[in-house]
């Protein structure tokens, strides 16, 4: 049985800051989080950010498997991820939700060096 946990990442330019991590939702596949992170970064370094959002799966017979990733910010995985950064900017200090599909770890590289960043 997979127990997923998301690790949210803090990425300014290419250096990795800070890392928080959900719960971890027992016994199933289809988990949903309602769960808030705040990370403080002064108003001139937003442009310069990313978050990076990696699902794992935690299991007995090892440690955490990769199930998929998005990068919000300065380097966004994809449309849907720019369209979010932007919202999340233009509400600063108000909570924004909103669906992904995950993305391969190797997409998530070749696409935002942000990804390469972060374990």
């Amino acid at each position: 049985m997979v127990h997923p946990f998301v690790k949210v990442q803090l990425v300014t330019g290419l250096k990795l800051v800070k890392t928080k991590k959900t719960s971890c939702m027992k016994g199933t596949i289809d988990p949903f989080y309602n769960e808030s992170f705040s990370f403080r970064v002064p108003q001139e370094y937003l442009s310069e950010v990313s978050l990076v959002f990696t699902v794992y799966g935690h299991n007995m017979k090892s440690s955490n498997d990769f199930v998929g990733r998005i990068v919000i910010g300065q380097f966004s995985t994809g449309p849907p991820e720019t369209s979010h950064w932007r919202h999340l900017l233009a509400s600063q200090r108000t909570p924004v939700e909103q669906w992904h599909s995950l993305r391969s770890r190797a997409e998530c590289d070749r696409v935002s060096p942000a990804s390469l960043e972060v374990t």
